[in-house]
């Protein structure tokens, strides 16, 4: 109960907007001690929370850390359907603890966030790089649908997380089947883990990495945040795509990915474009020139529908990036 109750703590002393919080009313409201208050106190401010003791008045906040954990996410959520929150600065895989908690059957709105990862990945079992000043989610959903129905689920997780980034003023494109670009260059990834029986998900667990900050060594290739957004902090870049995470999943279980196509055409960064599509063991799958997705989340080469791949576009030397 640490964590909510340290967010908790975090949402009073933001709404005050500078204003000083008793530590009398922050325990009547939380139902604990005074004690614990402070603890809790004592303990956010370990975790780099800048909180002035004002003599006889309170707490103040005067300023949050710049890292993606549940006390600085949690706070800037608005959404209802993600009810708790775990991680923590430092963690493996995000995924791999959203996973245990999804086995030990922890509900479909439950987040894992962490400021850094140790072990990321990304599709076909590539490592993703997650350096501090990123924001690293994995979300657990327990949609009631056939496996074989799920197969969009990844398009509506950045769809989301694009609709999101659009709400603080980033507008992306997408990459099917699971990247966020800016002017090209990837700027977030998603990556989904099912469990599942012959007629039924029993869960679904999306990996999201956003790059927020640009970090020291960073290479070409790859866009950040604050490229157009100087101040954005990983905190509110996490907490905004998963409040569009949740709009575009309610949208998909109500009505399926085909009430979602249309936007997602709308962003689509690969129709138009001459693309080679490759399985898991490089073979190539189709070629073509890429025609939208469609009702099913499927990518279309010419006439031919994808089910999965890694996609590299066409140059005009004829080679492939």
């Amino acid at each position: 109960m640490t964590a909510p109750r340290r967010a908790a703590i975090v949402r009073a002393l933001l709404a005050a907007q500078g204003r000083p919080v008793s530590g009398e009313s922050l325990a009547d409201e939380l139902g604990i001690s005074r004690v614990a208050v402070g603890k809790h106190m004592n303990a956010l401010r370990a975790l780099g929370f800048d909180i002035e003791s004002v003599h006889r008045a309170g707490h103040r906040l005067v300023a949050l850390p710049p890292v993606t954990i549940p006390e600085t996410v949690s706070p800037f959520v608005t959404d209802a359907f993600w009810q708790r929150f775990e991680g923590g600065v430092t963690t493996a895989s995000t995924s791999d603890d959203a996973k245990r908690l999804a086995r030990t059957g922890a509900a479909e709105g439950t987040v894992v966030v962490a400021a850094r990862q140790q072990g990321g990945r990304g599709r076909l079992g590539r490592t993703w790089e997650s350096p501090e000043g990123g924001a690293y989610v994995s979300a657990i959903f327990r949609p009631q649908i056939a496996p074989a129905q799920i197969a969009p689920l990844a398009l509506v997780v950045a769809l989301g997380v694009a609709s999101g980034l659009e709400a603080l003023g980033v507008c992306t494109m997408l990459k099917w089947p699971n990247d966020v670009l800016f002017e090209g260059r990837k700027l977030a990834g998603i990556l989904l883990e099912m469990s599942a029986e012959a007629d039924r998900v029993e869960w679904v667990v999306a990996g999201v990495g956003i790059n927020v900050r640009r970090p020291e060594g960073s290479v070409d290739g790859f866009a950040y945040v604050t490229d157009v957004l100087p101040a954005a902090e990983p905190a509110h870049v996490a907490a905004a795509a998963l409040d569009g995470v949740a709009a575009m999943y309610r949208r998909f279980i109500s009505g399926g990915f085909g009430s979602l196509v249309d936007e997602y055409a709308g962003r689509d960064g690969l129709r138009g474009s001459e693309v080679v599509v490759r399985d898991g063991t490089g073979a190539v799958v189709a070629a073509g020139v890429a025609g939208g997705v469609d009702d099913s989340g499927r990518l279309l080469v010419g006439k031919t529908p994808v089910f999965g791949g890694e996609v590299t576009l066409k140059d005009p030397e004829g080679g492939e990036r």
